[in-house]
């Protein structure tokens, strides 16, 4: 299946916590291949500090990295497979689910403009952080059309009261209004926020203070 990358707002502390998981998964499947090469060497018959011993002990480890990497999807799978099963999910929910009518061409144009959505920063009261995911198209275009549907007339109210678009002159009142309609709206980064609290297939915890 083809697949595409994609870029999303999380929040600070969700990126945190993901950062803590993939370092906790590396140092489980190390912990894993040294085990494995603890455990076989001692069968292992050639003298120790004899260059033959050196020998098997790297043909050891090469073999506990390749059964290493045949466990990993299983046991430490990769952000990108997490986080497309966490957006699956969320998807699911009855607000996101549908069904959507397709997204026409000149819609998934306005979808890849910057700067057209107003910030929805729902979540996010410490900062966002970007983080690029490679995810199968067909969910990238799922999510992508149940954030537009949901949005739409968030979307149209922005443009009718011309509230789209970076613009530094607008009166504390329309910023105000921006700001109250931007809460309602539903762009993918949301979704995919709200697939990390509720969906997240392994349990998430604070990223170690450094």
């Amino acid at each position: 299946m083809a697949r595409k990358r994609v870029t999303l707002q999380l929040s600070v502390q969700q990126a945190g916590r993901l950062r803590a998981l993939m370092k906790k998964h590396r140092e489980a499947e190390t912990r894993f291949v040294d085990e494995l090469v603890e455990e076989r060497a001692e069968g292992l018959t050639e003298p120790v500090g004899s260059v033959q011993r050196e020998r098997a002990l790297a043909r050891l480890r090469r073999q506990a990295r390749i059964e290493g990497a045949e466990v990993r999807p299983e046991r430490w799978p990769a952000l990108d497979v997490l986080m497309g099963q966490a957006i699956e999910a969320r998807l699911q929910l009855p607000d996101t689910a549908g069904p959507w009518l397709p997204l026409t061409s000149a819609e998934q144009t306005r979808l890849s403009l910057s700067g057209r959505w107003p910030a929805c920063l729902s979540g996010c009261e410490h900062g966002t952080a970007e983080r690029a995911f490679t995810l199968d198209d067909d969910l990238v275009l799922k999510l992508r059309t149940a954030a537009w549907r949901i949005s739409e007339p968030v979307l149209k109210e922005l443009e009718e009261k011309n509230l789209i678009g970076l613009q530094r002159d607008l009166s504390e009142e329309a910023r105000a209004e921006r700001g109250r309609l931007a809460e309602k709206l539903f762009p993918s980064s949301r979704i995919a926020r709200e697939a990390v609290e509720w969906h997240w297939p392994f349990p998430l915890v604070a990223e170690p203070a450094s």
